[in-house]
């Protein structure tokens, strides 16, 4: 494996080799022998971004701008290009909010490697998607060399209150080995950016939510008992809510060898758990974070919704099992409280094309939406609990009250069980009349199955069917050809619905065959 495109969590794995406590486990003699065994034994999928792009020389950038230019301008539609800069480096990975008030002011955040590394670019249009900004999050800060600014960023995660603030959250962090003097830095850090002016422009300091270490010498101990991963961020915008404007941040933590205390949790060595931060508004402080996923310990995966009475829920995904589990977490006075028994439980073994290579894992987390007290989450599997097997991925919505716990799976997309066709990165977005929209990639309309296409379906009938669904991206196009090697096409693609009644797409997309740029699409029907 090219270690250009290697992911920070086999950095983990690496130090874990030289933690304390560690010399006991088993000997490999690699990192990817040792991602097996970790993977085989702790059973969830150890899911760190950090991705570099490989070296691409200088003629082959500019005649991919070339070829980009030319082909964009051959495409009639209305989808509009979202990123307003005009090179070839992808563009993977998307965040995305509106305003709660009128629903103009809409912003996409997403991956953005046109500075190699992976960094959060976010894009703000106040004319309902028409125009759009381009600009750079603040990169965080790393306490444990000096503050001298990391090297990554990742997962982009946004929000907007009903007082013009946004919220920008991503996870920030170092991949460095300075073999000069022998010394290595993995340290992760969760990081917030205030935003004003309905989300035109940021704080130029970050606030850090959550640090965790993991540094030291190449021949010597390494500090590396955890890294930090995934967060979102959500706002309550529920007007009758005690809670009004208390913005929540949600992560996963990765242990190693030893017990983990992070705020008020702790995670037992060789766990994963959901954890969760929240400030009452802005420039308030944020709260020590907390432990949200109870007594399970292989969780990953984390998206929350507020409910009507300004109660806020957290789904993530248990992979202590050989089938998949999701289940709901509720704040409860001050602490989370899981229900008994998951809101759904399913199978995924991989995409059905064997004509792409990047990572597809995400498409089994929580993508969350919420009307009143009914939750929608959004997810692909490959089977149903006591349902029949496919090769390709369905997406499917679990419907959740959130008063009673009952829950409800049903299937998306309406094109025939068990053809092979793959459906992935799903999100719901319920709008203020019921109605509920799911929004993925589908491969359907290729007999080859290697174009997608974004699609988007609605339901009238709270979820349980989505007779109207259709493609919103003008083409279909190769998702492996934006990246080189088709290493990443992002792990989630958030879709979003205003006050207005508009739902919001937005997705990579490589129509010009040479680069993975943001389009948008705003949908009325």
């Amino acid at each position: 494996m090219n270690l250009l495109v290697r992911t920070a969590s086999l950095c983990l794995l690496a130090a874990l080799l030289t933690a304390p406590g560690f010399a006991q486990k088993p000997h490999f003699k690699d990192l990817d022998g040792l991602a097996q065994y970790f993977q085989k034994n702790h059973k969830a999928p150890f899911d760190r971004d950090s991705v570099r792009m490989p070296p691409v020389g200088a003629a082959a950038i500019a005649k991919g701008a070339a070829r980009a230019t030319r082909l964009n301008a051959a495409v009639k539609g209305t989808n509009v290009k979202v990123n307003q800069d005009r090179n070839p480096w992808p563009k993977a990975e998307i965040g995305s909010s509106v305003d709660p008030l009128t629903g103009k002011t809409y912003v996409v955040m997403s991956n953005d490697f046109r500075e190699n590394w992976d960094h959060m670019f976010y894009h703000v249009s106040t004319n309902s998607g028409k125009l759009w900004t381009d600009d750079s999050m603040v990169g965080g800060a790393d306490p444990a060399t000096g503050f001298v600014p990391l090297t990554f960023q990742s997962d982009p995660g946004v929000a907007l209150d009903g007082l013009g603030h946004s919220y920008l959250s991503t996870i920030t962090g170092n991949s460095i080995f300075d073999f000069t003097s022998g010394y290595e830095n993995f340290d992760t850090e969760i990081e917030v950016a205030e935003g004003f002016g309905n989300g035109t422009y940021t704080l130029p300091l970050p606030t850090p939510i959550d640090d965790q270490p993991c540094n030291g010498l190449l021949s010597g101990t390494i500090t590396c008992n955890a890294q930090l991963d995934k967060p979102l961020i959500t706002v309550d915008n529920v007007a009758t809510s005690s809670n009004n404007g208390t913005v929540y941040v949600y992560y996963t933590l990765f242990c190693g060898s030893t017990a983990c205390t992070d705020g008020s949790a702790v995670a037992p060595a060789f766990s994963s758990v959901i954890l969760e931060s929240h400030s009452a508004g802005v420039g308030l402080p944020f709260s020590p974070p907390a432990l949200v996923s109870g007594k399970l310990v292989n969780t990953q995966f984390s998206s929350l919704v507020v409910d009507s009475h300004g109660t806020p829920h957290i789904f993530f995904d248990d992979f202590t099992h050989p089938q998949i589990m999701m289940y709901e977490s509720t704040l409860t006075g001050s602490s989370w409280v899981v229900t008994p028994t998951p809101v759904a439980t399913f199978s995924f073994i991989n995409l059905g094309s064997p004509n792409w290579a990047f990572r597809s894992s995400g498409t089994v987390a929580p993508g969350c939406g919420i009307h009143m007290d009914t939750a929608y989450c959004a997810f692909s599997a490959n089977q149903i609990a006591g349902g029949k097997a496919e090769g390709g991925v369905s997406v499917y919505v679990a419907v959740v009250d959130t008063l009673s716990g009952l829950s409800a799976v049903h299937r998306v997309n309406n094109d025939p069980f068990g053809t092979g066709k793959d459906h992935f990165f799903p999100w719901a977005a319920p709008k203020s009349d019921g109605s509920v929209y799911v929004g993925w990639y589908d491969d359907r309309k290729d007999p080859f199955n290697t174009l997608v296409g974004y699609w988007v379906g609605k339901s009238i009938d709270g979820g349980s069917t989505f007779a109207t669904q259709k493609q919103v991206s003008d083409v279909t196009f190769n998702p492996c050809v934006g990246f080189p090697g088709c290493g990443f096409f992002g792990d989630y693609t958030q879709l979003v619905a205003g006050p207005d009644g508009i739902v919001h797409a937005a997705w990579s997309d490589t129509r010009d065959d040479a680069s993975m740029q943001i389009y948008s699409q705003s949908i009325a029907w």
